[in-house]
Parts: structure tokens; sequence; C-alpha cells
């Protein structure tokens, strides 16, 4: 079984939620007969029509059962159910030699790699979009060199005026507002009209068309106007001036007033909240000293209380991590005692009886008859007893081998009646006993079809992997993610062990929470085949030995 390319293949069509562009027209065989798209995780019919993976569960509906929807002859006519659907290994394999184009086909590639290959070839495409690491903009790889030099917004230009190196898009902002050497306009329109930014600060300074306030601008005149006629202001509008001069006087005199009656109130209100603070101050002195003997004094008796419930906590833990197990054993016990009394009483019942004979209860022939119901009502109470004692073995057998660690080991004896078994239909497949990832994690078995099961019947072992309804399914992730082996073990020296191991697929239905008592199993359907499997590296007395390992890491503990 070729796992690795069967895995690569897997990923690539379940990965890729966009086709890649063909080379050649795909071929008839390879289009979904429900979708009538490129097959995408190819499965096989009975058939032998094909369809996508997704397509399965919009072919049933509602419906346990379908017919294939080619209906090209007889055998398409047949319903068949979901578990008879399974993977094409072989369409897949086929799907991934073809030729497509590369992903950036449009960006210049010429490049026509195998689909298989398409993803490492995409990695390393010369035409593959880059970030540019100055404008951020995605660039073919084999341009980013140029584009850095040309076309980047962010390349470094040399200023006409300063010689500065600024940034392209950064060049209207720098002759705008930062350029030294930039020529501009006076903005008052004196006859200097082109001047460096360098000089129009100073020039500004002596500007003669400059606008300047009134010199007595803050005793409240408004006058604003070029040097010549504010000069000419002041000298004609003395009056007016004189006029401002006593208003302010008056104003500031009335403020100064105010002012002076609001220090005077602050002072006192400042006096009033010195002694209110030196009164706090005292008063918080006092609770500090009467608090720090009661502080000791609380701190030492909760220490000694944390120290007796962390004991108790402790004691606790050992008790209980201990406790469902031994429960479980000693109330199974005594069910077994009391069905051992009630067989003994009814073997002992049946014993006087028979000593008894027909006649031995009296003389009447309805003493014979009350014999014989009491003989029928016994023989049934120990069928009965026969029957919940089998249970009960069971219960104990399927406890005592029950794994926690996420590892089962499966022992199948009788290897050849129980092929023949499945080669006549009478058992065509058989489960494993439960395992566990924890006492309180994912529930699960194994399924194995001795003779085969869809491409493998009748050549192949098929083994398949089962996630199970638990008792704490509500407080675990779903869907199922732990990666899972599957192992046929070898009994010789050299350790060869068959193995294939594949990651969940979280959006099948076979890893969602269980709704019934299990899903639909998953695995290899040609794990391993038959000329291989019976040879005395993996079968020896009859028996082989199968090991399903479930990774158990980063699974959090309800």
């Amino acid at each position: 079984m070729d796992s690795s390319l069967a895995s690569l293949g897997a990923n690539m069509l379940s990965q890729s939620s966009d086709l890649p562009e063909f080379v050649n027209k795909v071929a008839e065989k390879y289009i979904c007969c429900v979708c009538g798209t490129v097959l995408r995780n190819a499965m096989q019919l009975q058939c032998g029509h094909q369809i996508c993976e997704s397509c399965i569960d919009p072919l049933f509906g509602e419906n346990d059962e379908a017919t294939c929807p080619v209906m090209s002859d007889e055998e398409c006519e047949q319903p068949f159910s979901k578990k008879e659907i399974h993977k094409d290994m072989c369409t897949r394999r086929e799907m991934m030699s073809l030729p497509v184009f590369c992903s950036y086909h449009s960006n210049g590639c010429k490049e026509t790699p195998i689909w298989k290959k398409l993803l490492s070839h995409t990695e390393e495409c010369d035409f593959k979009p880059i970030e540019c690491g100055e404008c951020h903009e995605n660039i073919p790889q084999n341009n980013l060199s140029s584009h850095k030099k040309f076309e980047c917004s962010h390349r470094i230009i040399v200023c006409n005026h300063c010689s500065q190196e600024v940034p392209f898009c950064q060049m209207q902002s720098h002759l705008e507002h930062e350029c030294l050497e930039y020529q501009l306009n006076c903005p008052n329109g004196c006859e200097n009209t082109v001047l460096r930014r360098s000089e129009m600060d100073s020039h500004l300074q002596s500007c003669p068309k400059r606008s300047i306030p009134c010199g007595y601008k803050s005793i409240g005149c408004q006058f604003v106007d070029v040097v010549k006629e504010v000069e000419k202001h002041q000298t004609t509008a003395t009056d007016h001036h004189l006029m401002l001069v006593m208003s302010f006087s008056n104003q500031t005199s009335d403020q100064n007033l105010a002012l002076q009656n609001e220090i005077e109130k602050s002072k006192k209100e400042a006096v009033e909240l010195q002694g209110i603070v030196q009164e706090l101050h005292q008063e918080n002195q006092r609770l500090k000293e009467e608090m720090t003997p009661l502080a000791k004094s609380m701190k030492k008796d909760m220490t000694k209380k944390l120290v007796t419930l962390t004991e108790r906590l402790i004691n606790l833990e050992r008790l209980v991590e201990h406790q469902p197990k031994r429960e479980i054993l000693e109330k199974q016990e005594q069910v077994l005692n009391s069905l051992r009394e009630d067989l003994r009483v009814s073997q002992e019942q049946i014993t006087h009886l028979e000593r008894a004979g027909p006649g031995g209860g009296g003389s009447q022939a309805g003493g014979s008859q009350e014999v014989r119901n009491q003989l029928k009502s016994n023989e049934k109470q120990m069928a009965i007893q026969d029957i919940r004692l089998a249970e009960l073995d069971l219960r104990f057998q399927v406890l005592e081998t029950a794994s926690y660690d996420g590892i089962l080991m499966w022992k199948i004896r009788d290897y050849s009646r129980r092929k023949e078994e499945a080669k006549s239909g009478r058992t065509l497949s058989l489960y494993s006993q439960p395992f566990y990832t924890s006492r309180t994690g994912y529930k699960m078995c194994a399924r194995v079809y001795l003779n085969g099961d869809g491409m493998g019947k009748g050549t192949h072992l098929s083994l398949f992997f089962v996630v199970m309804r638990g008792e704490f399914d509500a407080l675990l992730p779903w869907p199922f993610q732990q990666k899972v082996s599957l192992m046929l073990l070898d009994q010789d020296a050299y350790r060869r062990h068959v193995c294939d191991t594949f990651q969940p697929d979280t959006t099948s239905s076979s890893f969602k929470r269980p709704t019934t008592e299990m899903n639909v199993a998953t695995g290899c359907p040609l794990f391993i085949s038959h000329s291989v499997l019976e040879t005395k590296t993996y079968l020896k007395e009859d028996t082989i030995f199968i090991k399903v390992k479930v990774d158990t890491s980063n699974i959090p503990i309800p």
C-alpha cells in the first residue's frame, strides 16, 4: 500500500478549495457523476462509477440507501449504503499524475508540473508573488528587484533642489513643506516674488507689505494693516487710544479687587482644610496601630487553616483516585455472589425433586403436576441466571482488557476459522473491545474484515478505526482530531510491523460527535494482502496481533 502517495493525494485534494487548470481536457472518467466537475477525493460506488467524497451526503439526502445517478445498466440500479462506498486510490493516483498549469500561469510561468508536484513547484516558482518590503504590494518573485528599482512607490530618489534622498511617495510633501532650496512666492505679494524656503522666514520679518497689529492691541485696539498704515494710525488715533487706556485701567482695578477677595476666601478655606487633614492623619495613625496585631493574628489563623485544608484535599484525592474502579468491582462481586447463591438454591431444589420422583410429593395426580411445574420454573430461572452470568462475565472481560492510554492490543485467535466464516458471509467483520484515550476521554474500537472489504475483498485484510459514543463526549472537543496509527504486529524477531498512519479528516462524519452507538468506520480496505499476512512473520499458531495507537497529546482534560 503506497501510503505516502495516498496521504499526499488526500491532503492536496482536500486542502485545495480551487481546482488547478489542467493542460489537457480532463477525461470523462475523472468527472464526478453527481456534481459534474473534476473529482475531488475520488470515491468508488459498487457499480464502478466515481463520485467526489463531498457528494456522498447530497446523493443520499435523508435516506439510508441510494442508487448510482448514472443508471447505465442493471448494476447501477442496485441500491447501496454509505458503508459500501470506498476510496478509489487508483483514480486518485492517476489524477495526481495529470499535467496542470502552474498557479502563477497568469504571471508568466510556463511550467506544467503533474498535479502531485504542483504544491512543491508553486512554493519555488520564480513567478510566485512576493510582498515588497517597502510598499507591501505583491510582485512576481523574478520581477522584485526591477520593481524596487523603478516602480516601488517607496523607492529612494534625489530631490532636484536640495539633493536630499527622499522616498518617491513623499517627494511632493517634501517639496511643499520641507525642502529649504525650493522656491516660493512671498505670501504678501511684495516685489521679491520668488525666494528659497530657507530665506522666507527672514524676509517675512522685514517684508514692507507684512501685516502687523496696532501697538495698542493689548488694551483693545483691533486695527491691523501694513507697516506704513499702522504707523499713520498710531499718530492720528491718539484720542481713541486714550479712551481705551482709561477703560482698561478701570477694568483692571475691578478685577484686582475681585481677585483680592477671592484670595482671602481661599486662605480661610485652606486653614480649615489643613485642620481637617491633620485630624484625618491622626485617626489613620490610630487605626493603623489597632490593625497591626489583628492582621498578624488573622494571618497566623489562615495559615493553619490552609495547611489543614491542603492535607484533607490530598487525602481526598488519593481516595477518589481509586474509588470508581473499586466501587464497580465490589458491586459486580456482590451481584455475582447473589447469583451463585440463587443457583445453589435452585440446584438443591432440583436435586430434592429428582430424589422425590414423580410420586414423592403424594399419591395424587395434582402433586405430580405441581412438581413438573416447579421443575419448569426452576429451569427457566436457571436459564435466566446463566444469561446474567454470561453478561457479567463479558462485562468483567471488557473491564479487565480496557485500555485508557489510547493504545489497543487486539489478539485474534482461530484466524483460519474466522476467515472462512467471513468468506461464507456468516461473520463479515469483527469488532475489538473498546479502548479510551483516558478514563474520561474518547471511546474507540477497531473493526477488521479478515476476507477484505470493498476493493480489498477476497485479496486483503481490511482494517478500520471507529469512534464510539462515550460517557464524557459532552466535555470533549469535536470533531475528533487525534492522529491514528493502525498496525499488524510482526511475531518474528525482525519486528517488521505493517503500519499505516492518518490524520482525521475533520469534515468527515466519521469523526464528528457520535449520535448513535458508533460512527462509520474509516481506515484501509487494502491494509495488507493475504499472501503477505499468511506467513509465519505475522501469523503464528493461527493467531494475529493488531495494534491501534491514538495520539493522546493536546487533549484537554475535562
